[in-house]
């Protein structure tokens, strides 16, 4: 078992150094011949996620021709906020990595997950807070897909069923217990622990056909401007 970022894990799955994950839906749809879903399983979100956040010193359109900080952790949210500044604002900006939110001058910086989570709680740069998952719904009414669980195609049978109904199990018993689950991240994040609650009943684990209808528009887009 291995603990990486979404963007890692993705290049792990293209050197060929691991069998099942929550893989990135970008990397996922780029290396879709090498791997397979594991059932409907995946982490998606209608509305706002709060933890894929785009703190920026303009509003958004006024964006055309900045430099926008990109989190080394993402992949899906980096591509996504590609897409909707180009296809829906028709802006033009320059993505590049940052080293850490306070320790540079970009006109905006994307983070994600905990990074997200703990910068937001003590922000005083960046006025403007843009959740980039809201900013999908607001503009194709469907949910914003982060993640989809899948295992290498070269896998035995009896290794993808047995990894599946592993998954099924652990979802079912940690969805009763979030609670629990969440205490101690609570107090890595200095979050309370009700907000982390909250924050985790957000997620849809289980996709349905509304979700599957947004990764392939997603497909459709980003394909649009490889």
């Amino acid at each position: 078992m291995v603990d990486v970022a979404p963007r890692r894990l993705g290049q792990m799955a293209e050197e060929g150094k691991f069998l099942a994950g929550v893989m990135s839906l970008a990397d996922y749809l780029r290396l879709q011949d090498r791997f397979e879903r594991i059932g409907p399983l995946g982490v998606a979100v209608r509305g706002r996620v709060g933890s894929a956040l785009l703190f920026s010193r303009k509003p958004l359109r006024q964006l055309d021709g900045a430099c926008v900080a990109v989190t080394d952790e993402t992949s899906t949210t980096a591509l996504l906020l590609r897409v909707i500044l180009e296809q829906r604002y028709h802006l033009t900006v320059r993505l590049a990595p940052h080293a850490h939110p306070t320790q540079q001058d970009a006109d905006a910086v994307l983070l994600i997950g905990d990074e997200a989570l703990r910068f937001g709680s003590v922000n005083r740069l960046y006025p403007f807070e843009i959740d980039v998952a809201f900013e999908w719904w607001l503009w194709q009414h469907l949910p914003c897909v982060f993640a989809v669980w899948a295992i290498r195609a070269d896998a035995g049978a009896s290794t993808k069923r047995e990894v599946s109904e592993a998954l099924q199990r652990t979802l079912a018993v940690n969805l009763r217990r979030l609670d629990e689950l969440v205490i101690q991240p609570a107090a890595s994040l200095h979050v309370p622990a009700e907000d982390l609650t909250m924050y985790l009943s957000r997620f849809i684990y289980r996709l349905s056909a509304e979700e599957e209808r947004a990764i392939q528009r997603f497909a459709q887009l980003s394909q649009s401007m490889a």
